[in-house]
Protein backbone atom coordinates (compact mmCIF):
# COMPACT_ATOMS: atom_id res chain seq x y z
CA UNK A 1 0.00 0.00 0.00
CA UNK A 2 2.91 2.33 0.59
CA UNK A 3 4.12 2.32 -3.04
CA UNK A 4 0.70 3.50 -4.21
CA UNK A 5 0.71 6.43 -1.77
CA UNK A 6 4.23 7.38 -2.82
CA UNK A 7 3.31 7.33 -6.51
CA UNK A 8 0.22 9.46 -5.85
CA UNK A 9 2.33 11.97 -3.91
CA UNK A 10 4.90 12.03 -6.73
CA UNK A 11 2.17 12.48 -9.32
CA UNK A 12 0.60 15.32 -7.26
CA UNK A 13 3.95 17.06 -6.88
CA UNK A 14 4.58 16.79 -10.62
CA UNK A 15 1.16 18.25 -11.41
CA UNK A 16 1.73 21.15 -8.99
CA UNK A 17 5.15 21.86 -10.51
CA UNK A 18 3.63 21.94 -14.02
CA UNK A 19 0.89 24.33 -12.92
CA UNK A 20 3.38 26.66 -11.26
CA UNK A 21 5.67 26.57 -14.29
CA UNK A 22 2.74 27.52 -16.53
CA UNK A 23 1.93 30.54 -14.35
CA UNK A 24 5.46 31.90 -14.46
CA UNK A 25 5.90 32.29 -18.23
CA UNK A 26 6.73 35.71 -19.82
CA UNK A 27 5.18 39.06 -18.97
CA UNK A 28 2.47 39.02 -21.62
CA UNK A 29 2.39 42.81 -21.91
CA UNK A 30 4.39 45.60 -23.50
CA UNK A 31 7.44 46.56 -21.41
CA UNK A 32 8.94 49.28 -23.62
CA UNK A 33 10.26 52.66 -22.51
CA UNK A 34 6.93 54.37 -21.80
CA UNK A 35 5.43 56.62 -19.19
CA UNK A 36 2.27 55.26 -17.66
CA UNK A 37 2.84 51.52 -17.82
CA UNK A 38 2.07 48.76 -20.26
CA UNK A 39 -1.35 50.05 -21.30
CA UNK A 40 -1.81 50.29 -25.08
CA UNK A 41 -2.59 54.01 -24.77
CA UNK A 42 0.84 54.55 -23.24
CA UNK A 43 2.68 53.25 -26.31
CA UNK A 44 2.90 56.66 -27.95
CA UNK A 45 6.39 57.24 -26.52
CA UNK A 46 7.61 54.08 -28.26
CA UNK A 47 6.38 55.45 -31.59
CA UNK A 48 8.78 58.39 -31.11
CA UNK A 49 11.75 56.12 -30.73
CA UNK A 50 11.16 55.49 -27.02
CA UNK A 51 12.33 58.95 -25.93
CA UNK A 52 10.52 61.68 -24.02
CA UNK A 53 12.50 64.96 -23.96
CA UNK A 54 10.96 65.96 -20.61
CA UNK A 55 12.15 62.75 -18.97
CA UNK A 56 15.43 62.34 -20.87
CA UNK A 57 16.70 65.88 -20.15
CA UNK A 58 19.83 66.02 -17.99
CA UNK A 59 19.46 66.80 -14.30
CA UNK A 60 19.68 70.47 -13.35
CA UNK A 61 18.79 71.50 -16.92
CA UNK A 62 16.81 74.71 -17.10
CA UNK A 63 14.41 75.84 -19.81
CA UNK A 64 11.70 78.37 -20.45
CA UNK A 65 8.16 77.45 -21.50
CA UNK A 66 5.45 79.84 -22.73
CA UNK A 67 1.70 79.33 -22.55
CA UNK A 68 0.27 78.45 -25.94
CA UNK A 69 -2.77 80.64 -25.27
CA UNK A 70 -3.52 83.34 -22.73
CA UNK A 71 -4.62 82.20 -19.29
CA UNK A 72 -8.15 83.43 -18.55
CA UNK A 73 -10.81 82.83 -15.90
CA UNK A 74 -12.37 80.27 -18.25
CA UNK A 75 -9.52 77.81 -17.84
CA UNK A 76 -7.30 76.83 -14.91
CA UNK A 77 -3.58 77.35 -15.40
CA UNK A 78 -2.95 73.64 -14.93
CA UNK A 79 -5.07 72.97 -18.05
CA UNK A 80 -3.13 75.36 -20.29
CA UNK A 81 -0.45 73.73 -22.47
CA UNK A 82 3.04 75.25 -22.32
CA UNK A 83 5.40 75.14 -25.29
CA UNK A 84 9.00 74.41 -24.30
CA UNK A 85 10.89 75.38 -27.45
CA UNK A 86 14.30 74.16 -26.22
CA UNK A 87 12.92 70.67 -25.69
CA UNK A 88 10.48 70.67 -28.61
CA UNK A 89 7.52 69.64 -26.46
CA UNK A 90 4.16 70.97 -25.38
CA UNK A 91 2.89 69.91 -21.96
CA UNK A 92 0.74 71.05 -19.05
CA UNK A 93 2.29 72.10 -15.75
CA UNK A 94 1.24 68.76 -14.22
CA UNK A 95 2.98 66.81 -17.00
CA UNK A 96 6.11 68.92 -16.64
CA UNK A 97 6.09 68.39 -12.86
CA UNK A 98 5.51 64.64 -13.17
CA UNK A 99 8.59 64.40 -15.44
CA UNK A 100 10.80 65.74 -12.62
CA UNK A 101 10.78 69.49 -13.37
CA UNK A 102 10.06 72.23 -10.83
CA UNK A 103 9.06 75.86 -11.45
CA UNK A 104 11.85 78.33 -10.73
CA UNK A 105 9.97 81.44 -11.83
CA UNK A 106 6.62 82.43 -13.28
CA UNK A 107 6.15 85.60 -15.35
CA UNK A 108 2.72 87.00 -16.14
CA UNK A 109 2.78 89.20 -19.24
CA UNK A 110 0.62 92.11 -20.39
CA UNK A 111 -3.10 91.47 -20.33
CA UNK A 112 -5.08 91.20 -23.54
CA UNK A 113 -8.83 90.99 -24.11
CA UNK A 114 -10.40 88.21 -26.14
CA UNK A 115 -14.07 87.22 -26.28
CA UNK A 116 -14.89 89.71 -23.48
CA UNK A 117 -12.38 88.04 -21.14
CA UNK A 118 -9.01 89.31 -20.05
CA UNK A 119 -6.17 86.89 -20.56
CA UNK A 120 -2.49 86.88 -19.68
CA UNK A 121 0.39 85.16 -21.43
CA UNK A 122 2.40 83.18 -18.89
CA UNK A 123 6.04 82.16 -19.14
CA UNK A 124 7.61 79.71 -16.71
CA UNK A 125 11.23 78.81 -16.12
CA UNK A 126 11.65 75.23 -14.95
CA UNK A 127 14.59 73.17 -13.70
CA UNK A 128 14.98 69.39 -13.93
CA UNK A 129 15.46 67.97 -10.42
CA UNK A 130 15.06 64.22 -10.97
Amino acid sequence: MRPIRASRALWGATLAALLLAGCSTGTGYYTGDVVGGPDTTAREDASRGGHDPLIDAPYRAETSCASEKPVTVLQRIKEVPFACADLGVSATIDEIRDAGWRIVSLDIGEDSESDNHVGFPVTIVVRKLF
